[in-house]
């Protein structure tokens, strides 16, 4: 029952390209229970979803217990560091197109592990289903369930993201999460709801991602990233209480929406004297 009402859920979330996140809190009847209950609400249930994995605490504990742990993330470490921490400023424009690569990046890696070829990125999908019928092999029923629900959700995600400038335009999405139209066309970041709901994505994508590419690892390793204990880890400390701190400040944010909406806009001189009033009293 558990795992029939999790691809409930999940088929739900598939239209804004987002699922049933792989974290620990997560993946309880619990929780499950909870989003199967808001299944026909499609509005509340994806901000559910979005501020689970936007929050300051998973941040940091993806970044110190998953991204850290990921080998096929080691050498872009610097550039999740500064993807992710502009995601806790609310930066999103610079949060989804300095994240966007590591995707590309990290899978590129994790198919030469495996000797596989990833020439053309718009049928990636595919190629992976293919690898995935390997991976499922052996593992034992609840890994396996997890495992499938996550390629399922990958296999989507890697379609969207990399699909023909040709063929995105044809289908005519309402929003745009692609690879080739983001870091050519710059589409997808004008609009900043529709670019937080694209960094949303990235970073549910990487977080799915590193938690597969560690289930394949040694059962040590697995067991040390299932049962770490933030309560006690410095690093997680200091790095969720920078991340709070900047996220109660609201840096980022509400200035880009001066500059979207008074100085790029055609706010009246009015609106922009009483701006500049409450941006003094911040200073002062």
């Amino acid at each position: 029952m558990l795992w029939e009402a999790m691809s409930e859920v999940n088929t739900e979330l598939r239209n804004s390209i987002l699922c049933i996140p792989p974290y620990q809190h997560c993946i309880t009847e619990e929780f499950i229970g909870k989003m199967y209950k808001k299944k026909d609400n499609e509005k509340l249930l994806v901000n559910n979803i979005t501020n689970i994995i936007l929050s300051p605490w998973q941040r940091a504990y993806q970044m110190e217990f998953r991204y850290k742990k990921t080998k096929i993330f080691e050498p872009f470490i610097p550039v999740l560091e500064y993807g992710v921490f502009s995601s806790v400023l609310t930066d999103w424009v610079c949060a989804y197109l300095t994240l966007l690569p590591v995707v590309e990046a990290s899978l590129r890696r994790w198919m030469k592990e495996e000797n596989m070829s990833l020439k053309s990125l718009h049928k990636f999908y595919y190629t992976f289903g293919k690898y995935s019928k390997k991976y499922i092999e052996g593992l034992d029923d609840e890994k396996e369930n997890i495992t499938k629900e996550y390629i399922r959700y990958l296999k989507h995600g890697f379609r969207m993201l990399y699909m023909s400038f040709e063929e995105c335009h044809r289908k005519n999405f309402k929003e745009i999460f692609n690879r080739n139209l983001a870091l050519h066309k710059l589409e997808g970041t004008m609009d900043t709801q529709e670019t937080l709901r694209n960094v949303t994505r990235v970073l549910l994508l990487m977080d799915v991602i590193s938690e597969l590419y560690l289930m394949q690892e040694s059962d040590d390793l697995w067991q040390t990233c299932i049962s770490a204990d933030p309560e006690q880890d410095i690093d997680f400390q200091l790095r969720w209480h920078l991340y709070e701190k900047k996220a109660k400040a609201r840096t980022g944010h509400n200035d880009f929406l001066i500059v979207q909406n008074a100085l790029v806009g055609k706010s009246s001189t009015r609106k922009k004297r009483e701006l500049l009033r409450r941006l003094r009293e911040d200073i002062l």
